[in-house]
């Protein structure tokens, strides 16, 4: 027969109320964690981008909006785990990241060879 060594604390009530409390089954969507993550996406995205149509023109400044708004979203979905809806929304953002620095260069063209600030 081995010997046993045995060395273990036994938690209080508060102790396993308090290890718990960061692992509870979540509240779905009332979850502040879930319902701040939701604030942050939202409050991330300029208001005037849902009703932006061909008729509008686009500023620096809010090109500027969209690249922040990108690089915020980013930082969220980097630290989801891997897997199609990470891959699928890494790739609309690096299409839209794309398509502003287009917009981006041909504005500084303009504003180059028109001695102006387009």
């Amino acid at each position: 027969m081995a010997r046993r060594i045995s060395q273990s604390i036994t938690p209080t009530t508060e102790d396993i109320k308090l290890l718990r409390g960061p692992f509870a089954p979540t509240k779905g969507g009332g979850d502040p964690v879930i319902t701040a993550l939701r604030k942050v996406l939202k409050d991330g995205v300029p208001t005037w981008l849902a009703k932006l149509s061909e008729e509008q023109e686009l500023t620096q400044p809010r090109l500027d909006e969209i690249k922040s708004a990108v690089a915020t979203r980013r930082q969220i979905i980097e630290v989801l785990p891997e897997g199609k809806a990470r891959e699928d929304a890494l790739a609309a953002l690096d299409k839209a990241v794309t398509i502003v620095s287009e917009m981006d260069n041909e504005l500084s063209g303009v504003a180059a060879f028109s001695g102006t600030n387009a």
